[in-house]
């Protein structure tokens, strides 16, 4: 039998690490959101005209409505990592 690679190791001596990963990487994964949040922000990008593939992103403004804007800027800014 082949030794265990060395992020099987890991993941075996590390329980909360492993608990995780296995939640990270499972159903829903990282980022779930639900369907109702799922649903308002299509309809925004439709109503922004915003076709799929494009480079710019339906961006939630503070008093709640939405805004195309460059992904780059959007997703540069941070969004939750800043809280």
């Amino acid at each position: 039998m082949a030794e265990l690679g060395k992020t099987a190791r890991h993941y075996r001596k590390n329980k909360r690490s492993r608990a995780k990963h296995s939640a990270d990487n499972g159903k829903g994964g990282k980022y779930a959101h639900t369907k109702a949040y799922k649903r308002a922000h299509s309809k925004a990008r439709a109503s922004l005209k915003i076709r799929k593939g494009s480079s710019m992103d339906a961006s939630k403004q503070p008093d709640g409505s939405y805004k195309a804007e460059s992904r780059k800027t959007n997703r540069g800014r941070g969004g939750a990592q800043r809280k």
